[in-house]
């Protein structure tokens, strides 16, 4: 074998896994994001529902587009301010709705009753939000046991699709 041949060989293998590597982070990044929106930690728990971090106005766009009629937000005033996102959603033809979770004790029966009205049946597609999708697991793990009297272990389930991470300690006290 020649030293061209052998450099040529390499480069096909180099050019190979080059190809391969960027074919795997196409593929991570369209299983990380389901929805193709640019807000963090985007995930589908369940049909008609997307959960993530905050949407931005071109994401606030596609879910009008998408067809998404209710958009729930769990960000209390002021943790925002980049625009007002109640007049954006509004302005696109969505129902906004505000359901502030701060701090552990607004991880609440009446909260859980709030977002379950909001999402009643879940008919049209909608999109809970907060800043990471922690908040949102949480609330939705709480209305999965308390509501929907599913168990504790499964609605602990659901609540990390739908992105519950730190939230968890305080969501499994009160789980029934």
């Amino acid at each position: 074998m020649s030293y061209l041949t052998s450099i040529r060989e390499k480069a096909i293998k180099i050019g190979l896994l080059i190809g391969l590597s960027l074919s795997l982070q196409v593929c991570s990044d369209e299983s990380t994001n389901p929805a193709g929106y640019d807000m963090r930690n985007t995930a589908i728990p369940a049909n008609n529902l997307t959960t993530g971090g905050q949407p931005s106005k071109s994401d606030l766009t596609k879910m009008a587009k998408n067809g998404v009629k209710v958009i729930v937000n769990l960000r209390t005033k002021g943790e925002f301010r980049k625009f007002d996102e109640k007049k954006v959603v509004e302005s696109l033809g969505m129902k906004y709705v505000s359901i502030p979770i701060g701090d552990d004790k607004d991880f609440n029966l009446n909260n859980v009753k709030l977002l379950d009205e909001a999402l009643a049946g879940l008919a049209s597609p909608a999109v809970v939000h907060c800043a990471s999708s922690n908040r949102v697991g949480g609330l939705l793990a709480l209305r999965e046991n308390l509501i929907k009297n599913s168990s504790a272990q499964d609605s602990i389930v659901f609540g990390r699709k739908a992105g519950m991470r730190s939230t968890e300690k305080t969501v499994k006290k009160l789980l029934k």
